[in-house]
């Protein structure tokens, strides 16, 4: 089972969507550069056709990247209710937030608790507006990882 640490999830929450916005600007930069060349020198069509081509992968870069849009919206909610739920449970164990690590960056039903003193589930309430700690023993042939912030 791997649990993520509180730092993990605060951390991940955006790293990754920075690599598209460079690409996008990257290959804008390329099309303008092209687009301009081309311009300047009309008789040679290479610069055309690169242009062409460069646009075409903006703009396909472009659809990917407004068909991820809800996708990533919802992914950046979850992680932020998670964090949220990771704070609550430190609140209540009396611990700080980065003392605690759970098995699920989302919010789920089945979602478990690795605090310094134990193991604990989250159970939810029918609205998942509050939860209820329960303290668990996890048998010997469970495989522990936690996964940390780089």
């Amino acid at each position: 089972m791997t649990f993520y640490t509180y730092d993990y999830l605060k951390s991940s929450q955006s790293n990754w969507q920075y690599a598209r916005v460079i690409a996008l600007s990257v290959l804008a930069v390329i099309f303008i550069l092209f687009l301009i060349h081309y311009l300047r020198n009309r008789l040679d069509i290479k610069y055309k056709d690169l242009s062409i081509i460069v646009a075409t992968l903006l703009l396909l870069v472009l659809a990917v990247q407004y068909n991820d849009f809800s996708a990533i919206q919802s992914s950046s909610k979850q992680t932020g209710q998670i964090t949220q739920t990771v704070r609550q449970v430190a609140k209540r164990l009396e611990l700080p937030p980065e003392k605690v690590s759970v098995n699920s960056t989302t919010q789920n039903a089945n979602l478990m608790v690795k605090a310094p003193n134990g193991f604990y589930r989250v159970d939810y309430n029918a609205d998942g507006t509050a939860f209820v700690l329960e303290k668990v023993e996890l048998d010997s042939s469970s495989r522990i990882k936690v996964e940390e912030a780089r």
